[in-house]
């Protein structure tokens, strides 16, 4: 009987092992490739556009657009500059911004990317930056100004 199970263990911990195994890597040939792609995708456009809009009393300005192109899609961190004319606290965030693509879609902010957001005293200015993922055909953009449910300012961009 023991023989019997010192056997069975046996076995199954030879299938065991073997199901575990390491499974061979790709030919060092196919990672030269890899590396060739990665090199074409991270292509950067700057573009300045200093584009402003004055809503209830704080000036919003888009500065700066940065495309960065990674695996067929268009990253875009776009840069505000947000200045309260106004005698009160004003909050704004990335979060109420959104980006109408040419294709007739909507796209929201990148949450995995540090957005900016906080609260504005009186006669002060935040700058931060909002990202944003797109396809990589896109070559133009409204940006959306939409804090409530009503759209309050939109800039329409073409990206170069």
């Amino acid at each position: 009987m023991k023989k019997l199970m010192l056997c069975a263990v046996s076995v199954l911990a030879m299938f065991t092992l073997v199901a575990c195994g390491v499974t061979p890597e790709e030919p060092a040939n196919n990672k030269h490739k890899d590396s060739t792609k990665v090199v074409k995708d991270d292509t950067v456009k700057n573009q300045e556009v200093k584009l402003t809009k004055k809503v209830r009393g704080t000036e919003l300005t888009v500065e700066h657009i940065k495309q960065t192109i990674i695996k067929k899609k268009k990253h875009l961190e776009l840069q505000f500059s947000l200045t309260n004319h106004s005698s009160t606290d004003q909050g704004v965030g990335a979060n109420d911004f959104r980006i109408e693509a040419d294709d007739s879609k909507t796209y929201r902010i990148d949450g995995t990317k540090v957005n900016f957001g906080d609260v504005i005293a009186p006669h002060e200015t935040l700058t931060g930056s909002a990202y944003f993922v797109i396809p990589e055909k896109t070559k133009s953009i409204n940006i959306v100004y939409q804090p409530e449910e009503k759209m309050e300012a939109a800039w329409n961009i073409n990206l170069e």
